[in-house]
């Protein structure tokens, strides 16, 4: 009877060594899971951080780049204010100075060239009425008035153009 009491020691003393085995490795797989799990989210943070300041770096840039175009935009206005201002006083001094009024005086005088030369052309037709044989001679000179005329009244438009800068109102 002996021989078995000692036969169920043997198995029992076996068990509990297995136990602290299989505990340990047990433990070895836990904490190289944490460790893993640790390791990647620590990973994906550092990774998410660099973005981070990659946007912020663009940002920066996108917002020095943004208050450049402001800057430049404002000066722009005040040249865009001070070629207005300036501008008005050369309107101004256009208006008054002597090259208006020459250009105002060879309008004046276009104006009394048409006037003779019409006046010219009733006269020519009154005296070839009056002489005979003269018909012949008013309309070849009546043809050249006309052309001296036309030529008059182009000078006048070009003129009234150059002062202005619309066109004649009475040739159109």
């Amino acid at each position: 009877m002996q021989s078995k009491p000692i036969d169920e020691k043997k198995p029992q003393e076996e068990a509990p060594k297995k136990k602290p085995i299989m505990l340990i490795a047990a433990f070895f797989v836990c904490f190289v899971f944490s460790v893993a799990a640790s390791s990647g989210v620590t990973y994906f943070l550092v990774q998410s951080s660099k973005e981070d300041v990659l946007v912020n770096e663009k940002i920066t840039e996108q917002s020095a780049v943004l208050s450049n175009f402001e800057q430049s935009l404002s000066q722009q206005d005040a040249k865009i204010k001070a070629i207005e201002e300036q501008t008005d006083v050369l309107k101004l001094y256009l208006r008054h100075s002597s090259a208006t009024a020459l250009k105002n005086i060879l309008v004046d005088q276009e104006q009394n060239i048409q006037a003779y030369l019409k006046v010219m052309k009733s006269a020519m037709r009154d005296l070839s009425e009056l002489s005979p044989r003269t018909i012949d001679w008013n309309d070849e000179y009546q043809y050249q008035l006309d052309l001296a005329l036309k030529g008059s009244i182009e000078r006048e438009d070009l003129l009234k153009l150059l002062k202005t800068g619309e066109p004649n109102e009475k040739s159109q």
